[in-house]
């Protein structure tokens, strides 16, 4: 019986040693396990900062880009109505100035005309003389 008693003995010295090692490989799975969820939180905190950091500077560009993109419209408003202006003044001036060049044409031709009609008219006065002349000639 001994032999059965040492038997008993080392198979409940076994599952004391089984059940020791079990306890211990679990408590140091969940440990590990543990260290795995605060590293995996950890790095997911870190994921979500940086993914806000990334969402703030996106913002933070679009903004700035939205801000110079307004100052060069404006400044290119500005610009194409200082331009319209120029073109509509320069315009004007283009006007007045070939109103003043018809009018010195017309004037000039009117010159023109008087003076073909004084020359014609004296060609006439000139011809008629002669004629008058000629036929009282005839005539006496």
């Amino acid at each position: 019986m001994s032999e059965i008693a040492s038997v008993v003995r080392m198979n409940q010295a076994k599952e004391a040693i089984n059940k020791r090692e079990s306890f211990e490989l679990r408590r140091i799975e969940e440990n590990k396990q543990k260290q795995i969820n605060q590293a995996k939180s950890k790095s997911d905190e870190q994921i979500e900062k940086i993914e806000k950091d990334y969402q703030v500077a996106v913002k933070k560009e679009m903004n700035e880009a939205e801000i110079k993109l307004t100052k060069v419209r404006n400044s290119w408003t500005k610009r194409i109505d200082e331009e319209n202006s120029r073109y509509e003044k320069m315009l004007e001036d283009l006007k007045t100035e070939h109103n003043q060049r018809m009018e010195e044409n017309k004037l000039n031709n009117e010159q023109v005309i008087a003076k073909q009609e004084n020359k014609l008219k004296e060609y006439l006065d000139n011809a008629r003389e002669k004629y008058e002349e000629e036929k009282a000639k005839l005539e006496a």
